[in-house]
């Protein structure tokens, strides 16, 4: 998301190795939403399609943590309120919504609903907008929270909440927490990622590859346990951002990403700029369907696992390149739009 700054030591830093998780959870974003077309997996399908199931609960398993690594990025590095970089979030929410009208309108895409509908249910319908023009707009008081507590103080307030979330939210399926799509779910993942940036040594002694590893023995005992409740004819609860072993899966795969040496690359940092455009375009009620009648379509080819890569990455050039036009046009906006700083963070530890 262009409109984060990303705050190191030193200095203003776009560190490649978080940008290409950026991009990463952008494409994840993308499979999830594959998912729910290819199949909703279910005791039945187990015992009428288990290859099918199994790849499905497999695609899953890889793909859950993508949203909590958005945020994670988001708390490592801080969001610094500012007037510009606000209304930078405002301008690409607004610019996608005129791209996902145009794009259906020239394309010929049937939507029962007015243009005004059209963009009514890509704000209030689709909780991550809200909930994360929410989180920018309480990230002051947070950064001020983070500021004010030391790196014990904030390890138990995190370990606190997710101990409230996890019983209250995941199990008794709270409204406040609507299944971790919320603000309050957000405000935990925020907390956990300045955490990990204070807490920069935790585990020092695992490589970035043990980090990997660890995310993926989370993917296969999501499957396992997915699969066990199936034989119990129970339908799976597993996948879910609130359960707290995707959330421990996403810390896994951010720090993957974390303690990856890969310097500095400007086509990484390119690309990552516009990837939530790739989240405002595909999912544009107007785009959305055809989307999935795309996904429908290239599921039933033999060459699948070539097309539907091939599809996503035609969809993510489609947005950075288009995105890059939004961005020009915001850099003259720019000129007359004031730049403060509101709130900044610091890396207090102890």
């Amino acid at each position: 998301m262009s409109y984060i700054i990303m705050k190191k030591k030193g200095g203003v830093k776009r560190n490649s190795n978080i940008e290409l998780l950026r991009i990463i959870s952008m494409l994840l974003v993308l499979l999830i939403h594959f998912t729910s077309v290819h199949l909703m997996p279910s005791p039945e399908t187990l015992s009428t399609d288990a290859a099918n199931t199994i790849l499905n609960l497999g695609l899953r398993s890889i793909s859950f943590v993508c949203v909590n690594c958005f945020i994670l990025i988001s708390g490592y590095f801080g969001i610094r309120w500012k007037i510009r970089s606000f209304s930078n979030l405002i301008f690409q929410i607004l610019f996608w919504l005129a791209v996902g009208v145009a794009f259906a309108k020239i394309i010929g895409i049937h939507y029962d609903g007015s243009i005004f509908s059209a963009c009514l249910s890509m704000i209030n319908g689709r909780w991550f907008i809200p909930a994360y023009i929410s989180l920018y707009v309480v990230a002051p008081l947070l950064n001020a929270f983070i500021e004010k507590s030391n790196t014990k103080q904030l390890f138990r307030y995190i370990v606190i909440f997710y101990i409230f979330s996890t019983g209250y939210g995941y199990f008794m399926f709270s409204e406040e927490f609507n299944e971790g799509m919320s603000l309050l779910s957000l405000i935990g993942i925020y907390l956990t990622g300045a955490y990990l940036h204070r807490e920069d040594k935790l585990l020092a002694n695992l490589n970035s590859w043990s980090w990997l590893g660890l995310y993926f023995a989370c993917a296969l005992l999501l499957i396992v346990a997915s699969i066990g409740l199936f034989k119990l004819n129970i339908p799976s609860l597993i996948f879910g951002y609130l359960n707290p072993l995707i959330i421990l899966q996403s810390v896994f795969l951010f720090m993957f990403f974390e303690r990856l040496k890969i310097g500095k690359h400007r086509w990484i940092n390119f690309i990552a700029a516009s990837a939530f455009a790739v989240y405002l375009f595909h999912f544009h009620p107007m785009v959305y369907g055809k989307y999935q009648e795309t996904c429908r379509l290239l599921i039933d080819e033999t060459t699948a696992w070539l097309t539907v890569p091939l599809f996503f990455i035609a969809i993510f050039a489609f947005c950075v390149i288009v995105d890059h036009i939004r961005i020009l046009l915001f850099k003259g906006l720019c000129k007359i739009i004031p730049n403060k700083t509101t709130s900044t963070r610091n890396s207090r530890s102890n």
